[in-house]
């Protein structure tokens, strides 16, 4: 049973995460209002804060949006590592205009399942 608060749904898309030590390149599979799942070779420890630059094409324009997390959610495997973030804050239209645009312009596309396989 999915007891998320917000809907998941797709987005695909290349990220940076910055912790106090320096910046690694992940891979977002899925998103929501108040979180994203992203894939990463990189271990990070559960409860980790994170800032996450996100960039890409929305409607035409381009952006990037950074959104500030923690991991609530590891699963860790050999071929790659999954983490489940929990924002700090839920997206903004003000602070993340195309994110949140994005997530709640997709709520019939929302998915249940939180891990997914990492993208290729």
């Amino acid at each position: 049973m999915d007891k998320r608060q917000h809907y998941r749904v797709p987005f695909t898309g290349k990220a940076k995460v910055s912790t106090e030590a320096r910046s690694v390149e992940v891979q977002i599979s899925n998103m929501s209002l108040g979180g994203l799942l992203l894939h990463a070779k990189k271990q990070f420890g559960l409860g980790k804060e994170l800032t996450v630059s996100i960039s890409g094409t929305h409607r035409g324009k381009t952006f990037r949006e950074i959104v500030l997390g923690k991991i609530v959610v590891t699963h860790l495997s050999p071929d790659g590592n999954a983490y489940g973030i929990q924002f700090l804050d839920y997206l903004d239209k003000e602070q993340q205009p195309s994110l949140f645009s994005w997530v709640s312009s997709r709520q019939k596309k929302a998915i249940s399942s939180f891990l997914r396989e990492p993208l290729p």
